[in-house]
């Protein structure tokens, strides 16, 4: 039985720098793949939030085919555990054969933080400096860091429900990133000076009012972990 090969964490991130992988996303959505609409299932958790399934297919004719699998359990933040699981099964679509097993969580953080920079190096203001993360889970040190790499970002500021968490964050972000980092509880505030605000968070509730965005910012939204009918009404 053919063992495949398995991409951690680690690999998938010295992979896919930035500025690469912003790169190939933006000529991954001008060239097209066959993309079938992905299975999406919630799954029932006892004395919480449902979880939700998710299966996306995607491949190119004659080249590669893959599916990712992914499960998002709100709870697990009270668990000291990542919402977002997930792994990556990549074959050949020539001959259908398995070729690899890569690590799926790190791969959707890198792709979801890269999918959010592509855009704002399309919409945000070319002298957009000042970003907001709004969360503190898996996902908020990579959008930060991929907005940094396509914007001229000096001051980030984290929001999150536990300043706790948001402190600790912004610290280590401050080390990662270079930049001036700072944890903030007034939201509010944060939205009215932010250029650029990115969400990472699964609530179900509004936490950005839009009469609190100045003119000319960016809002970027990762509805990914909402119910289909309520992303149907953001």
């Amino acid at each position: 039985m053919q063992t495949l090969p398995f991409v951690d964490a680690a690999a998938v991130r010295a992979a896919t720098p930035w500025p690469d992988l912003v790169a190939a996303l933006r000529d991954a959505f001008r060239q097209g793949c066959v993309l079938p609409p992905r299975h999406h299932h919630a799954f029932e958790v006892p004395g919480e939030r449902d979880g939700t399934l998710l299966l996306m297919p995607a491949w190119r004719t004659g080249g590669t085919l893959g599916v990712k699998v992914v499960n998002i359990v709100p709870g697990n933040d009270a668990r000291g555990l990542p919402a977002v699981s997930a792994v990556y099964l990549l074959f050949s679509a020539a001959t259908g054969l398995p070729l690899a097993l890569l690590d799926g969580a790190e791969l959707t953080a890198r792709r979801t933080a890269a999918a959010s920079a592509l855009a704002a190096g399309f919409l945000a203001r070319a002298d957009a400096a000042r970003l907001l993360v709004v969360g503190t889970g898996r996902l908020a040190p990579e959008l930060a860091a991929a907005h940094a790499s396509v914007r001229p970002v000096r001051e980030v500021a984290v929001w999150g429900r536990s300043g706790g968490k948001a402190e600790e964050l912004a610290a280590s972000l401050g080390r990662e990133l270079g930049l001036e980092v700072r944890a903030t509880a007034d939201i509010e505030a944060a939205v009215r000076a932010a250029d650029i605000v990115s969400t990472a968070t699964t609530s179900l509730e509004p936490l950005v009012r839009g009469a609190w965005l100045k003119k000319g910012a960016h809002l970027d939204l990762d509805p990914m972990s909402l119910p289909k009918d309520r992303v149907a009404r953001l």
